[in-house]
């Protein structure tokens, strides 16, 4: 006979069970870091360890993340009197940064990602990478090398990864947010399946159970030919991997396309029978209810970035219409100039409220479907099977300290909504992932030494006073 498992437990002062915070309330995982049970019993209560004025929450889940995009934050923040807007200065910005970057640099900056995700109650991310050759565009002698580096930057810090490997077999035109590297482009999407079969075979044998898994995705809807894309989704769907395509984010570009193709991006994805409950599209502006209606029948998800959105200035996401079309919307941190999923959530509503005046934003009542997007709809998308905090999920979840005074006082019928709108990220308190605890008193074990070799990364890249251009490495 196996020994017999032995439980781990916690009583925090209240819990998050889905819909409201009840109190009293104990769960336990396995030593899988699985949730097993409830209890009220007192001599459960007795043995569990006590979290004490603190609220157990579902672990986030950041539905997309460019992790590498950290290293811009703060640098493109203007614009020169030769340029148009500043959307020119964060392209060449980006562009540039793209041809400097070491495998030490990629670890370093994921590190660094990956843990500001973590202190901020983030347990899972799907990371679009998008860096796949040498400097000047040639392969490497082994394929994902820097796909490695993000591996095992998650692994070291502790937090669950949906690894998207990008493709990109065309030249991007001016009008995208993208760079138009060669380090992103691949020889062909024959190329890109290789690599892509490579990478889900490498994390198969080296990362095993439900830490890692890997996902396919075009950079953008249009770095690949329409053929290409279904290539890819016959491989997605054959390997029972998420595919993720962002679509036209700017205005100039939606236009574009709806000239080359004569309908919209969903409209296309439809057409070839791209959508389904596996797909999750990427931003949404715009999107049609005619569109929206096509995602809703598809069951499939959207990914919504409003901080991202709201710095670049691409538009209003139509989450409300989303919503009434029982259409699952996601969140995530895209452009990391900011990491902080409630963050997003909030903003869904407050833009809402901002482009309608005295109207309604998201809902009569947002908390749940807001906290469902940062939570089980991220997961869903991700294929993560995190998301809630319920018998037979892993034991991903943070707590908040309830007598922070960003929601101090807040009873058990107000708390929801005080996390949603009212939470400042100090009072983040504890982070566990899979049973594990990650992050204690608000910091990781290993901040130090990841501050630091950050900081010195962006004074090598930018120059002791800073900069809009990274000196070459």
């Amino acid at each position: 006979m196996g020994a017999i498992p032995r439980e781990k437990g916690w009583l925090p002062d209240c819990v998050y069970t889905g819909d409201r915070f009840e109190s009293g309330l104990a769960f336990f995982a396995d030593d899988r870091g699985r949730i097993t049970r409830f209890s009220r019993e007192p001599a459960d209560l007795a043995t569990a360890h006590r979290l004490a004025g603190q609220a157990a929450v579902p672990g986030l889940v950041n539905g997309h993340s460019h992790c590498l995009h950290r290293l811009l934050r703060g640098r493109t923040e203007h614009r020169s009197h030769a340029e148009r807007d500043s959307l020119n200065t964060w392209h060449a910005a980006h562009a540039r940064l793209s041809g400097t970057l070491t495998a030490a640099d990629v670890y370093d900056t994921a590190r660094m990602a990956f843990m500001e995700m973590l202190i901020s109650g983030i347990t899972c991310v799907g990371e679009f990478h998008s860096l796949h050759h040498q400097p000047d565009g040639s392969p490497w002698p082994e394929p994902n090398p820097l796909a490695h580096q993000l591996l095992r930057a998650a692994r070291d810090v502790g937090i669950r990864l949906t690894l998207f490997r990008t493709a990109c077999t065309r030249e991007l035109s001016e009008g995208t947010l993208e760079s138009d590297h060669p380090r992103q482009r691949d020889a062909s999407v024959e190329h890109y399946l290789r690599e892509a079969e490579a990478l889900r075979v490498y994390v198969e044998r080296h990362h095993p159970g439900d830490d890692v898994w890997t996902g396919i995705a075009p950079l953008t809807l249009g770095a690949v030919s329409t053929d290409e894309l279904k290539a890819m989704a016959a491989y997605a769907h054959a390997q029972r991997l998420r595919l993720h395509v962002p679509l036209p984010q700017l205005p100039a570009e939606h236009e574009a396309f709806l000239a080359a193709h004569g309908r919209s991006p969903v409209a296309l994805l439809a057409e070839h029978g791209l959508l389904g409950k596996r797909l999750t599209v990427v931003h949404s502006h715009p999107l049609a209810e005619e569109e929206i209606r096509l995602l809703a029948t598809a069951r499939a998800g959207v990914c919504l970035c409003p901080t991202t959105a709201r710095n670049l200035g691409t538009g209003l996401a139509p989450a409300d219409l989303l919503l009434a079309a029982n259409v699952a919307f996601s969140l995530g941190t895209g452009s990391q100039i900011q990491i902080d999923l409630l963050e997003e959530a909030r903003l869904v509503d407050y833009q809402l409220r901002q482009a309608r005046p005295l109207r309604p934003g998201l809902a009569p009542d947002v908390t749940l479907p807001l906290l469902q997007a940062a939570t089980a709809a991220g997961a869903r998308s991700l294929g993560a099977t995190s998301g809630a905090i319920e018998a037979g999920r892993p034991a991903d979840f943070l707590t908040v300290n309830l007598y922070d005074p960003s929601i101090a006082g807040a009873e058990h019928g107000a708390l929801a909504s005080n996390l949603l709108f009212s939470l400042e990220r100090r009072a983040i308190r504890e982070v566990w992932i899979g049973g594990r605890q990650i992050v204690a008193n608000g910091r990781h074990p290993a901040h130090g030494p990841i501050v630091t070799r950050f900081v010195e990364l962006q004074r090598r890249l930018w120059g002791a006073h800073g900069g809009a251009t990274p000196t070459a490495t």
